[in-house]
């Protein structure tokens, strides 16, 4: 997991009594991933709320990685461009409409969202949202709002897989409120790993 020295990033391997303190292979500052053999590794989590300018340089890198068959997942908000095919348009946050009797926060299942909304709801995405991308033809949606603006979507470009969502779930977890988070950020890690090895099972048997 590529992250941050903000408060929120270190207390997410501490909070929840330590349960995501060994969840990743290797904690990856932002400063040092310019040192990082980013091929060891089968997935990279970009946490969000980094600091884009320490992304920007590698990005490069980081696209190589994705041609070469690695997987990114990328939480939050993208305002840099170290990432490839990013369409970002960013929202005015409302972060207690919930306070509002009857308020709803208009979230629905995309076209290729099935898989990961069989465990879970689109309420459980339900906390507050940044903004929305707007990903390439080609892309799987998998939630998307009111105006099928994507929050979540996997952009197919590349050998590897390339998971956006603008939600922050490991933020909260390290700031320690919106207990919703929790069990999103576990499903949607666990969907991701099914997805990978899923998308591998099916290119190794089209080779044969």
């Amino acid at each position: 997991m590529i992250t941050g020295g903000a408060s929120y990033h270190h207390y997410f391997f501490i909070n929840k009594s330590q349960k995501y303190a060994n969840y990743f292979s290797r904690r990856i500052y932002m400063q040092d991933l310019g040192e990082v053999d980013l091929s060891e590794y089968d997935v990279v989590v970009i946490a969000s709320r980094i600091n884009p300018s320490f992304l920007n340089p590698h990005k490069d890198k980081l696209r190589a990685y994705l041609e070469s068959g690695g997987n990114i997942i990328s939480f939050g908000e993208i305002l840099g461009d170290y990432l490839p095919n990013i369409l970002w348009k960013d929202y005015a946050v409302n972060f207690w409409w919930w306070l509002i009797p009857d308020a709803d926060m208009p979230l629905y299942v995309g076209k290729d969202g099935a898989k990961l909304f069989a465990k879970i709801t689109p309420d459980d995405a339900k906390w507050h949202c940044h903004g929305a991308f707007y990903p390439p033809e080609s892309a799987q949606k998998i939630l998307v709002n009111e105006l099928d603006e994507c929050i979540i979507y996997k952009d197919t470009s590349f050998l590897g897989g390339l998971y956006i969502t603008s939600l922050d779930p490991e933020f909260h977890l390290g700031q320690g409120f919106m207990p919703k988070t929790e069990g999103f950020f576990d499903a949607f890690m666990e969907w991701v790993c099914e997805d990978i090895l899923q998308t591998r099972k099916n290119a190794g048997a089209s080779s044969k």
